[in-house]
């Protein structure tokens, strides 16, 4: 996750839209995470007394996950450009009592790490915005020591999602399809294409590079209200309805609504979501 000092920091100008969201939306986005998550540490194997670097930390759950898989004997350190995240996962860490994570605010595609820092790098959905991922792999594969591994989750093309084809499926008949990105652009998806995410570990120095896709039930909201207000939202969503006459965008989202309805499950509106998981060592 990422910031408003997108642009300066060398981090696609297409993050900035969602900053806010992302800092609002803080515990929603973790909750729906934490599926993929768990998957990415099942794959990053952590050992303790591991030194770990979490790219793209935002609020600091994955961070502390690792601090505490490590154990007192190793480290943890969360990067991300999002300062009012990392003060969330500041406060986190204090209240948790836990010693072994530090965080540092800076662009993961340019900051001058100390070269075989770490023993194993991470990220949940972090890795997406660099506006060079090449260069930003190249960056990261130098702090990690020689034998050292990575672990990470990216999300795949937007439409293998379900909760992201049931939203276009109901706006498109009354508003139209939303602009999700280019192919290979720097934003969410842009590793829609699992060729692409391997070029990026290939250009930090990576080998044994293996790509597995994923798909997990996870909570997108409480109910459907809470869905249907968070994706319109989206910037992607306001994009499509803005100019829109009202009748239409109330039939878009009363489709939605609609469409919903079949996914709620004990009181929560459950969906997959699908996601790359990629590992190599260096």
């Amino acid at each position: 996750m990422a910031t408003a000092k997108a642009a300066a920091a060398g981090i696609s100008g297409s993050l900035a839209p969602l900053q806010n969201i992302w800092i609002k939306e803080l515990h929603r986005m973790e909750w729906g995470l934490a599926p993929l998550g768990d998957a990415m540490f099942d794959a990053a194997q952590l050992t303790p007394g591991e030194r770990v670097l979490d790219i793209g930390c935002g609020g600091g759950r994955t961070t502390m996950e690792a601090a505490r898989r490590v154990g007192p004997r190793g480290r943890a350190l969360g990067i991300d450009i999002t300062g009012p995240l990392l003060e969330v996962a500041r406060r986190r860490t204090v209240e948790a009592g836990i010693d072994n994570v530090e965080f540092v605010e800076a662009d993961a595609q340019t900051y001058p790490f100390e070269e075989g820092t770490f023993d194993v790098l991470i990220s949940r959905h972090g890795t997406m915005f660099f506006d060079d991922p090449d260069a930003a792999f190249a960056n990261l594969g130098r702090a990690v020591r020689a034998g050292g591994r990575i672990a990470i989750v990216c999300p795949q093309d937007p439409l293998t999602s379900e909760w992201i084809a049931v939203a276009v499926g109901a706006a498109i008949p009354h508003v139209g399809a939303p602009d999700l990105g280019a192919p290979g652009a720097p934003g969410p998806f842009v590793f829609a294409e699992p060729a692409r995410l391997m070029q990026a570990l290939e250009a930090g120095g990576f080998r044994d590079i293996a790509v597995e896709g994923l798909i997990r039930p996870v909570p997108i909201g409480s109910d459907v209200d809470d869905v249907v207000e968070y994706v319109t939202l989206l910037p992607q969503s306001q994009t499509l309805i803005a100019g829109q006459p009202e009748r239409r965008v109330a039939a878009a989202i009363a489709a939605l609504r609609e469409a919903l309805v079949p996914f709620i499950r004990d009181g929560r509106v459950v969906m997959n979501d699908s996601a790359w998981l990629a590992t190599a060592r260096r």
